[in-house]
């Protein structure tokens, strides 16, 4: 049995093509961890769990994908086609990911926040 790899292990190569001034500029490939794009999709672009899914799972399953946005395109691939997994498995490092960031959220390190409405 293969052993699953998480989120974090999977590496990936972006590039990112800038349409903002009419002459489409393309960047470098960026390596970056699967984790890491996977939280930037839920975090800063607002993306919904399902978009991100969708996301990843494309990924992980054809070896890349293409995510369009208003001002730029991304282009992210799989670093090892060794990585290319079934869809279950895609789902199962997608969901692994999210319970993983859902208990990382919840350790506040004791921290306890006090609100207080005044009239």
């Amino acid at each position: 049995m293969k052993l699953q790899k998480t989120a974090a292990a999977i590496l990936i190569r972006e590039t990112r093509t800038l349409h903002q001034t009419g002459v489409p500029e393309k960047t470098a490939p960026t390596p970056c961890a699967l984790a890491d794009k996977i939280e930037e999709l839920l975090l800063k672009v607002g993306y919904t769990n399902a978009q991100a899914m969708g996301v990843t799972i494309q990924l992980l399953t054809s070896g890349k994908v293409r995510v369009d946005f208003r001002d730029y395109t991304q282009r992210l691939e799989l670093a090892s086609p060794s990585d290319i997994m079934t869809r279950t498995e895609a789902v199962d490092v997608f969901d692994s990911h999210l319970k993983f960031l859902k208990a990382d959220n919840h350790s506040a390190d004791g921290f306890t926040q006090k609100i207080v409405f005044g009239q």
